[in-house]
């Protein structure tokens, strides 16, 4: 995922970057405005995902923006230290509002609800192709340093971020690559409910998991004796997936 930071603050930008880059390392910060007229140019010429845009700046707000350029190519969370223009920014589509300081719990759940749009919207996708009678994809395309290799979906165990725009992929037979794309592009792409990310670090495959550990988020093991962490908000998300499928 790509996305644009939008403050007339130097210091809220600088907190924001820092931010996502601590709990989303996969969300690439494309560029950075202190003012709308700069984020129109930087959202036509690099096309984000996402623009994170502060209400109160001066010359025109970010609601004022939104406005004369609705609806935007990208989707939209408001940063702003004060919450009387929330529900202006709802009737304006954007995904969600964050409150200055921002709570980083708040920003990973914003990040979040952007990364199921996009996967409503590749489901889709896919559902179109699959009514036209096409074949139904079942393996991935991995670019590497080395080439690229293709695996089949009932083979990877888990993916891990390493290092922002890599992943790294372990599979049946002990195997793992290291992939150049991050790990929030693996999201978009595998099958829910077969992967799920249960961490802003890994996504696992859940028929490939073993047991489950209680906790305050808990922990699961995977077929390769692999433990990996479930964040609090993915839990609930984990144990109704692994409920239904024990059904």
């Amino acid at each position: 995922m790509t996305c644009i930071i939008t403050d007339d603050e130097q210091n809220s930008r600088e907190t924001l970057r820092y931010l996502i880059q601590a709990m989303a390392p996969d969300v690439l910060i494309l560029a950075e405005a202190c003012n709308t007229q700069e984020a129109k140019h930087y959202i036509d010429k690099l096309k984000p995902d996402l623009l994170f845009l502060d209400i109160n700046m001066p010359e025109q707000s970010g609601i004022e923006f939104l406005q004369a350029n609705f609806p935007l190519s990208c989707q939209v969370i408001f940063t702003t230290a004060y919450d009387e223009h929330a529900i202006k920014a709802f009737r304006l589509n954007a995904i969600d509002y964050l409150l200055k300081p921002i709570n980083p719990d708040d920003l990973e759940a914003a990040i979040n609800k952007v990364r199921t749009h996009q996967i409503s919207l590749n489901k889709e996708q896919v559902d179109s192709l699959q009514q036209d009678n096409l074949p139904t994809i079942d393996r991935l395309a991995i670019p590497t340093a080395e080439g690229i290799y293709y695996i089949h979906f009932d083979d990877i165990i888990w993916l891990e971020s390493s290092g922002g725009s890599y992943t790294k992929i372990k599979m049946e037979g002990n195997k793992s690559i290291t992939s150049s794309r991050g790990l929030g592009e693996y999201e978009s792409i595998l099958p829910v409910p077969q992967f799920l990310r249960v961490h802003h670090q890994n996504i696992v495959n859940i028929e490939k998991i073993t047991r489950y550990i209680k906790g305050n988020g808990g922990q699961v093991i995977m077929q390769d004796d692999y433990e990996i962490e479930v964040s609090r908000r993915k839990k609930d998300d984990l144990l109704e997936i692994l409920n239904r499928s024990s059904k």
